[in-house]
């Protein structure tokens, strides 16, 4: 390339989020010294990054002390409504004068707080409560996967409903963990579509509860083999609908943007992340300095699957722009995150989706409207248009089955006729 970036350029000390929060050192003291640090400070960023304001994220982590201490930092145990209103009623006390009314706005602050928190531990639960070796082999799950398995915080808040909703229904039919059969999971999701459950509704139960069951397997608690019996339905409405621009427009596009404009500048680098690599939005947002090895020449990405790293030659075009971006436009900061907002405080950009998509249909260049994910699309389609096997799409694109991909292929009709003889055995 023409310019070399050192990351050395844009390395400072990378600050703890308390630190960010507070400015006295007593306060600062006493929230490190708090216990589940490195979970507190995920859950604080988390709520920066969705774009809260620091003062009202400082405000959380001082409230969520007082949670912490009225609940007695339960890591595995699953919290109630009930639970959360004790304490609140306790916290509340704890802040009133002797014989004066309880503020209803502290407990309702507390409430709010505690709710977000054991949501984000996945320990938060309006059901009933499970029979006991029911509620240890659901907390030891729930355990595992923050712990263990390492799941997203997304993940395991997707699959703590589903899997305590099962062992409920099947405490009432009192099925024992080590019985439960096949047609007990067919009983469960047949009463569920009865009730109206959708597809995709189906099939997140299903994910959920093979994850569960191989969970369990590994413990001894279910010998049946049932994870390997568990298929999640296919989705097939995504094939009808999915559109995606051609890729003579999105080059148009990428084109069309000004570099003299700091917001222009930013939505250059990002759309050719998208395009030419296929990345996807969360992917986008975490890419950090030290992923961008200018002497090599590659970049390396976190893929939010499975959260496994791939690596990339970098694209002489796309390491123009992020130089581009990174010596004019991008705001002297200390995240590390390659993307950061374009005002203060500055901080990772991680809802960076409406801004791009402003950008994008303002220029007026393709037909619809459309996102950052439809670049992916275009890249999927460019690929098989060029030639590209199923198989190395779905390894460019982070995929781990090549059925992800067979619906990228229906963007391109004629690309599809010329692949209608690929033959699937050897990749499956």
């Amino acid at each position: 390339m023409s310019n070399s970036v050192s990351v050395d350029d844009f390395r400072t000390a990378a600050p703890r989020v308390i630190e960010g929060l507070f400015i006295h050192r007593d306060a600062i003291t006493r929230h490190l010294s708090a216990p589940m640090l490195s979970e507190r400070e995920t859950y604080l960023g988390g709520l920066l990054e969705l774009g809260y304001k620091r003062k009202f994220v400082a405000e959380r982590a001082s409230m969520l002390l007082n949670v912490l201490e009225q609940m007695h930092n339960p890591s595995t145990t699953q919290i109630r409504e009930a639970d959360i209103t004790s304490a609140a009623l306790r916290s509340a006390r704890s802040f009133s004068n002797e014989g004066a009314e309880i503020s209803r706005g502290v407990s309702r602050d507390f409430v709010a707080v505690a709710r977000g928190w054991f949501r984000h531990l996945g320990l938060y639960s309006r059901d009933v409560p499970l029979p006991y070796l029911a509620e240890r082999a659901f907390a030891a799950f729930v355990h595992a996967m923050r712990h263990e398995l390492r799941y997203l915080p997304s993940s395991i808040q997707s699959f703590v409903s589903p899997v305590r909703g099962f062992l409920a229904w099947a405490s009432s039919r009192h099925l024992e963990l080590s019985a439960i059969a096949l047609c007990d999971l067919d009983e469960f999701l047949t009463e569920g579509k009865a009730k109206g459950w959708r597809p995709r509704t189906v099939r997140g139960q299903c994910q959920a509860l093979r994850s569960f069951f191989q969970y369990s397997e590994r413990r001894g608690w279910s010998q049946n083999g049932l994870s390997r019996s568990i298929k999640a339905p296919r989705l097939q409405s995504g094939l009808v609908s999915l559109q995606c621009p051609s890729w003579k427009q999105l080059r148009r596009l990428i084109a069309s943007l000004d570099d003299s404009n700091l917001s222009q500048c930013r939505a250059k680098a990002i759309l050719l992340l998208a395009s030419v690599y296929g990345f996807r939005r969360s992917e986008i947002v975490r890419l950090t300095l030290e992923d961008l090895d200018w002497h090599n020449e590659i970049i390396t990405v976190r893929r939010s699957k499975r959260g496994r790293l791939q690596q990339f030659p970098l694209q002489f075009e796309v390491g123009e722009a992020i130089i581009h971006y990174l010596r004019n436009a991008r705001p002297a900061c200390r995240s590390r995150n390659v993307f950061v907002t374009m005002h203060r405080p500055y901080r990772p950009a991680t809802n960076i989706g409406p801004a791009i998509r402003k950008i994008i249909n303002v220029q007026g260049i393709l037909d619809r409207p459309c996102g950052l994910h439809a670049l992916r699309h275009a890249c999927a389609t460019e690929l098989l248009r060029k030639g590209t096997s199923l198989r190395g799409i779905a390894d460019f694109l982070g995929h781990r089955s090549i059925r992800s991909v067979s619906v990228y292929a229906h963007c391109d009709l004629r690309a599809l006729r010329e692949v209608a003889d690929f033959s699937l055995s050897g990749v499956l």
